[in-house]
């Protein structure tokens, strides 16, 4: 019998060892294990869902795959190729003759199901690869050679040692975040948290837990005070008033101030985010958020005055637009940064949310939505989605890119717009989850570098897609001037005919269906132009 024995008398017996690809054939697929596997990854990147978790394949990975694990691929998820191990986990029971082999369901010795930290992955390759040989010419069941190999393999692999986690907090401040939990309720001054941190002055306990955990103590406390009440307002029977008590504060008024200031909106509505009639006002396609996570909005509108646009045709569309507002009967109306100067106007017909657009951030303003309408789920399995999406649309355009640069610009009526490679929801998602790679005058420091037509330079790009903004206003003319320039014809781009005309992907990357609709156009324009 082959074995590895731990101090709990577990041992392992390899069945066979095959080296394959997957997933087998294109498209999306489940798979139930059926048995003890190890997989290291061979060759290829790809994606799958592990037991529902998101999984990115590298090569030079293990994985340890248990029975009973559910493995999906989606949708061009990519392709790999692997050695897999298969093999018996035995656990020896000791009977009144000596000791019996019986099923072991659960793994133990220090190999958790999943991904395996490997120091030294090519030393591991080697011992698989001598187990692959060595089944091409004898049964592994049976093989005293293959039964020491795979006893070395699995002793190195029990014995590779925890790679350190990243670096505690302070341990003082620890202890006054502990002190928090506890006493939340309670009325708490940084004196007392400075005690409980150990005797420190309140001044330097401050400025230490500022610098440990990136915010002041109180307002640390009222994070935890605000997560435990809207943890209470989800219960159908709760009162605001008793809730503002139970978290730790006197006055009811107060309580709702805070909570409005740190949520969004006010307890009373939190308390039915499930069932609320949610409106938009957006110039960014806020709409998507909620479509994305399948709410559709009473209203839609776009109170912005875009250049171009005569006062008197303004004003007209503006007021139509607000007596719409007003018709739909909203209980909420989500709204961004280009729609703060109406916030009275909107207030005279439901409570506004301005999204926080200070940083830059699309998912953040998701999920802050997603709570909002009680769609927390629904948002973490579109994240979920997109990422899968990203991952193999990004490897798609890599193969078929090969070296060749993506530039993209955007044409207003005041400058031509280079994009840079960070700094927006569309830089980050082209230059950095899809992995392109940008054109020689992208900046890396500046989301765009806007220049006057007559300045621009040589594009050093195999490929450029090109959006026309505000029409209206006479982006027309400064694209004219553009092409017309002598830099505009020895732009390899131009010379290949590689141009795109895109619609607006710079609002679009702000949503999730946004960002969805534009890997696929980027997929079709390119994968169009490969085939020509």
């Amino acid at each position: 019998m082959s074995s590895y024995a731990n101090a709990g008398y577990q041992i392992y017996r390899l069945s066979s060892v095959r080296k394959r690809r997957f997933p087998k054939q294109g498209g999306a697929g489940q798979l139930k294990i059926p048995a003890y596997m190890l997989c290291f990854i061979l060759e290829g990147e790809g994606v799958i869902l592990l037991d529902g978790a998101l999984q990115k394949l590298r090569p030079f990975q293990l994985y340890l795959l248990v029975p009973g694990m559910i493995v999906e691929f989606p949708e061009q998820g990519g392709a790999c190729q692997y050695y897999g191990l298969w093999f018996e986990s035995i656990r020896l029971a000791k009977t009144k003759d000596g000791y019996a082999g019986v099923s072991a369901p659960p793994l133990s010795g220090g190999l958790s199901p999943g991904l395996l930290l490997v120091h030294q992955p090519q030393q591991v390759l080697q011992s698989v690869a001598q187990l692959y040989q060595l089944g091409h010419q004898e049964s592994l069941r049976h093989s005293v050679k293959g039964r020491l190999l795979f006893d070395r393999l699995m002793h190195e692999l029990l014995q590779q040692e925890q790679v350190p986690l990243a670096e505690a907090r302070d341990e003082r401040i620890e202890r006054s975040i502990l002190y928090i939990e506890q006493h939340y309720p309670d009325k708490i001054s940084i004196e007392q948290l400075a005690r409980a941190a150990g005797g420190m002055s309140s001044a330097a306990f401050s400025r230490l837990f500022r610098q440990e955990t990136g915010m002041p103590p109180l307002e640390y406390l009222n994070n935890v005070r605000m997560t435990h009440a809207k943890r209470l307002l989800n219960n159908k029977e709760s009162r605001v008033k008793e809730v503002a008590a139970e978290v730790g504060f006197r006055s009811e008024f107060y309580f709702s101030r805070m909570f409005q200031h740190k949520v969004g909106v006010a307890p009373t509505l939190y308390m039915k985010r499930g069932r609320l009639k949610v409106a938009v006002a957006s110039s960014l396609s806020l709409e998507d958020h909620l479509r994305s996570l399948g709410i559709e909005p009473v209203c839609v509108v776009d109170l912005f005055c875009y250049p171009g646009q005569s006062q008197e045709v303004y004003r007209e569309r503006l007021e139509e637009q607000l007596r719409q507002m007003s018709t739909s009967r909203p209980d909420l109306i989500i709204a961004d940064d280009y729609h703060t100067e109406f916030r009275e106007r909107l207030k005279q017909t439901a409570p506004p949310v301005f999204l926080d657009f200070s940083v830059w951030d699309w998912q953040r303003n998701f999920e802050q939505i997603a709570e909002l309408v009680n769609r927390e789920r629904e948002a973490s399995e579109m994240l979920t989605r997109l990422y899968v999406q990203s991952e193999t649309t990004g490897q798609s355009l890599r193969r078929i890119l090969g070296v060749e640069r993506v530039l993209l610009m955007q044409v207003n009526h005041r400058a031509v717009g280079i994009q840079g490679t960070a700094h927006h929801p569309l830089n980050e998602l082209v230059y950095g989850e899809l992995g392109l790679q940008p054109g020689g005058q992208s900046p890396a420091e500046l989301w765009r570098l806007e220049l006057q037509p007559e300045a621009m330079p040589v594009l050093e790009t195999e490929h450029l897609f090109i959006h026309q903004h505000h029409v209206l206003a006479g982006s027309g003319d400064r694209y004219r001037e553009m092409v017309s320039t002598s830099a505009w014809t020895r732009i390899e781009a131009v010379r290949r005919g590689h141009l795109y005309t895109i619609p607006n992907w710079y609002a679009m990357s702000w949503t999730p269906l946004g960002r969805q609709r534009i890997m696929r156009e980027l997929l079709s324009h390119l994968d169009e132009n490969a085939s020509r």
